[in-house]
């Protein structure tokens, strides 16, 4: 069975005392037997390591801090929280915007602390906002990061929360530009409207660049990817259908399900649907679209 392993931060990983590599976003992967229940260490920089036994419990119940992926061909292995080495106060960033006050600290566990007219929020964050930038942009906070930008609203809800190569915001108006985790250098581009009432998303497109492809193979990748987004965002996903699927198109919305996420594949028109299972427990469906003349006409899964 195939192992993947992932960390939100770079660490070394050592399999049964025997060193692997360096382990980040980016998968690596092994294959072994769970039977023979080696021990996965996961060591940081600056953080208490993670580790656990590579057994056929991971399927079931996954290691504190860590987040399991049921995949076709196998698990994978995200290491999402370290255990902090140092629980000194130190604050990170801090902004006061009219009555708003936001601050970003680390005491142990990297935290937001959000101070507004509708109380007193708070909310962890990722090792990428360790160095951490406030604006503020209609009524909402935005957390600029290393790579990664969230946003919170008054009442202490998260509304965004991705990796990014770029973003603006502008008169109300919120775009990003965001890497997808794949071989094929695309990148995803949107565009929310900022309201008292939180983002609205009204533009949604996927990005890739040019390699000496013709206009149908590279559309064959990028529609399928571009159309599920949007059925997981809630936007307008008819427009990657063909007109006899567009007629089927809640009929569609309920033959893909309920998923949290989209993840590309290395295969032609695929990409897999993450549905949650249980707490930190995640399993992925893969579904693959045919593409002609830039619509789809067909989705199997």
């Amino acid at each position: 069975m195939k192992i993947y392993f992932l960390s939100s931060i770079p660490c070394a990983l050592t399999l049964g005392g025997a060193y692997f590599g360096t382990v980040n976003g980016f998968e690596r992967f092994i294959e072994l037997s769970p039977k023979d229940s080696l021990f996965a260490l996961f060591t940081p920089e600056g953080a208490l390591p993670v580790g656990f036994f590579i057994t056929e419990n991971l399927r079931f119940s996954p290691p504190d801090g860590c987040e399991v992926y049921l995949l076709k061909d196998g698990i994978a292995v995200y290491v999402k929280n370290f255990p902090p080495a140092d629980f000194s106060l130190k604050v990170v960033a801090q902004q006061r915007f009219g009555k708003t006050l936001a601050t970003v600290f680390r005491q142990g566990a990297l935290q937001l602390s959000l101070e507004t007219e509708k109380g007193l929020f708070l909310l962890p964050l990722s090792p990428a906002f360790g160095q951490a930038k406030l604006l503020f942009e209609s009524g909402v906070l935005f957390i600029e990061g290393r790579g990664a930008l969230m946003a919170v609203d008054a009442d202490g809800e998260v509304l965004f929360e991705e990796k990014v190569l770029s973003y603006s915001l502008k008169n109300g108006t919120f775009n990003a530009t965001m890497p997808l985790s794949d071989s094929l250098r695309r990148t995803a581009e949107g565009e929310w409207a900022i309201t008292e009432n939180g983002l609205y998303q009204t533009a949604f497109s996927i990005r890739q660049e040019e390699d000496g492809r013709d206009r149908e193979a590279l559309l064959k990748e990028l529609v399928p990817y571009a159309f599920f987004e949007s059925v997981l965002l809630g936007a307008d996903y008819t427009a990657y259908l063909s007109d006899e699927l567009k007629a089927r198109a809640a009929e569609i919305k309920e033959f893909l399900g309920n998923f949290v996420a989209v993840v590309p594949t290395k295969n032609e028109g695929e990409c897999g649907l993450v549905r949650k299972k249980d707490e930190r427990l995640f399993e992925v469906a893969y579904f693959s679209a045919e593409i002609k003349d830039g619509k789809i006409t067909d989705i199997k899964g």
